[in-house]
């Protein structure tokens, strides 16, 4: 590569770089993240109780410290909860198939370095609304309002 080249492509990958970097330290956005006042077991237990409490049907729960350690890596509490509703996917899926992205839906439980737990997920609504249908939105606004109530109950 000669040095003219170089001059005209440098400033385009410093700006990538430092781009990079600052998204990488800023908050994903539409996540919503709770700390919780039980440990991290107690949290997931009460995050599966309020989501059947809603009845939802949890559909798959992924233990990131557990797959971790099976390739020698150490991490604190780590879980993902996979949820749905038969009932929400007919009246958003069926009509919609594309929305089929969205589901299910996902709370992220997990271990900070100073040994708090936290509640975390995307809100739906925003994903929703992407769609460009009132119905998708509205229930979008409705799953936002579900998450909000199933994760403080979780975090009491």
């Amino acid at each position: 590569m000669n040095v003219k080249r170089i001059q005209k492509v440098l400033p385009f990958l410093i700006a990538g770089v430092l781009g990079a970097a600052a998204l990488a330290h800023a908050e994903p956005a539409n996540r919503v993240d709770k700390v919780s006042n039980s440990d991290f077991a107690r949290t997931v237990q009460q995050v599966e109780t309020a989501l059947k409490g809603k009845g939802m049907m949890i559909v798959a729960t992924i233990d990131h410290q557990n797959q971790m350690r099976m390739v020698g890596a150490s991490i604190k509490g780590s879980r993902t909860i996979e949820f749905g509703k038969a009932d929400l996917g007919k009246m958003t899926v069926v009509p919609n198939p594309e929305v089929g992205l969205e589901f299910p839906g996902k709370i992220y439980v997990w271990e900070r370095g100073d040994g708090k737990t936290v509640v975390s997920y995307y809100r739906a609504a925003p994903a929703f609304a992407a769609y460009g249908k009132d119905n998708l939105k509205m229930a979008g606004e409705m799953m936002d309002g579900m998450l909000s109530e199933v994760v403080s109950d979780a975090t009491k």
